[in-house]
């Protein structure tokens, strides 16, 4: 499924996200937390839902601002965003990476990371939701190894990661990253730096993982 996003788009009217995303050849829509709906605002969540069956469009997924850290109170930051999804309709919900760089997280960093991301899964799975952490440079999962780390230590079966391209490093070492999350791999986030032979592997190797559109087109 290709999916349009909503995330860079914060100062367009709603309405107007409906004919981008049928332009964009878009079979659904994802929605953000911040911009166009407020995490725990569920009216706005539950209009938007209704709007974009109305448009024969799938409320894929909510992208939330959430940011794993080390916080004490998970459960009342998360659940505005699981009340938002759930009025959503939402099957995912992708969330910010740590903003840590990987070659600096130590295995406590990294620990408390995945016992908060366990967490939040655990309040998903509530809802057969999944969650995915997505991938961002100078963050937690700013390579496969960092992507995978934090994942197999969460170890939890709704827990997924949202790739894309790092503009950093060459074609080949991006193709060689998105090769090895595969077995983590909720969703693949098309950016300027994205290229034909990534769609190639996913279609040939991963065909059901959703594209999602955050330049409003495939290159």
């Amino acid at each position: 499924m290709v999916v349009f996003s909503t995330i860079q788009y914060p100062k367009i009217p709603t309405k107007d996200l409906f004919g981008l995303a049928k332009e964009a050849g878009a079979a659904g829509i994802e929605w953000d937390d911040t911009a166009h709906l407020q995490a725990g605002h569920t009216k706005d969540a539950t209009n938007a839902y209704w709007n974009t069956i109305n448009e024969k469009l799938t409320p894929f997924s909510l992208v939330s601002n959430y940011t794993l850290g080390d916080k004490r109170n998970i459960q009342e930051l998360f659940m505005p965003v699981m009340d938002s999804a759930f009025a959503l309709h939402a099957s995912i919900v992708r969330i910010q990476p740590l903003p840590v760089a990987s070659a600096d997280a130590d295995y406590n960093i990294i620990n408390k990371a995945a016992q908060e991301l366990r967490t939040i899964c655990d309040m998903a799975n509530i809802f057969d939701m999944e969650v995915q952490v997505i991938c961002q440079p100078n963050s937690l999962t700013d390579t496969a190894q960092g992507v995978c780390s934090l994942l197999k230590m969460a170890n939890c079966l709704n827990c997924k990661c949202s790739w894309q391209p790092d503009p950093a490093i060459s074609d080949q070492d991006n193709l060689a990253s998105l090769q090895a999350v595969k077995k983590f791999l909720g969703s693949a986030v098309i950016t300027p730096s994205w290229k034909k032979e990534y769609s190639a592997y996913l279609a040939n190797a991963l065909p059901n993982v959703p594209l999602i559109l955050e330049t409003g087109r495939i290159n």
